[in-house]
């Protein structure tokens, strides 16, 4: 074998060893990359958008009733008024306003990892993990609570959409790394 075929033979294996992360270098891999991305950041920057809502819903709110809840603590109040919840202790808004911001870092982890193509099962299956929960808790806090199914939607929308976009990325995952593991015949 000459240098020049053995070269070729090295960068055709180099590019076989190369997983969904990496980027694959050459002429043709530019070409198909920028044929990829022009279609796909469309889309990207658009699910990235529609949690966009949800991440100002829950931020705001969050702070709000954290701040809200530590200056009751602060005054010495037993119980104070949040709007529409009954009256609550300060700790327990506190709690609330500590699951909105952990609603808030979850649909902000989500909008990001769909802005930079992350593509790592590593990466979404904890998001996966703490969406679900969290759609679970406001789930079960809205049947004990009461809140109508219509109110529910509106308010967590955001938190089902990440669970499904961040199942649908790690089982996508999954399945791609599972591909090609049996050699030809």
């Amino acid at each position: 074998m000459s240098d020049e075929q053995r070269k070729a033979a090295g960068v055709d294996e180099e590019q076989k060893a190369t997983g969904p992360d990496q980027e694959q270098t050459g002429p043709d891999a530019v070409e198909e990359q920028k044929a990829a991305g022009t279609s796909d950041a469309g889309l990207r920057m658009l699910g990235a958008l529609v949690t966009l809502p949800w991440i100002l819903l829950y931020g705001i709110t969050g702070v709000w009733a954290v701040t809200l809840a530590a200056r009751a603590a602060g005054e010495g109040l037993k119980k104070l008024d949040a709007g529409y919840t009954r009256f609550v202790t300060p700790p327990q808004l506190a709690f609330v306003g500590a699951l909105l911001l952990a609603a808030f870092a979850v649909m902000l982890g989500g909008a990001l990892l769909l802005l930079f193509r992350r593509r790592s099962a590593a990466a979404w299956l904890p998001l996966l993990l703490v969406a679900a929960g969290l759609t679970a808790g406001a789930v079960w806090a809205s049947i004990r609570g009461g809140l109508h199914p219509l109110l529910w939607a509106f308010f967590f929308f955001g938190l089902v959409y990440v669970v499904v976009i961040a199942l649908v990325r790690v089982i996508k995952v999954t399945r791609a790394e599972r591909r090609d593991r049996i050699g030809p015949p």
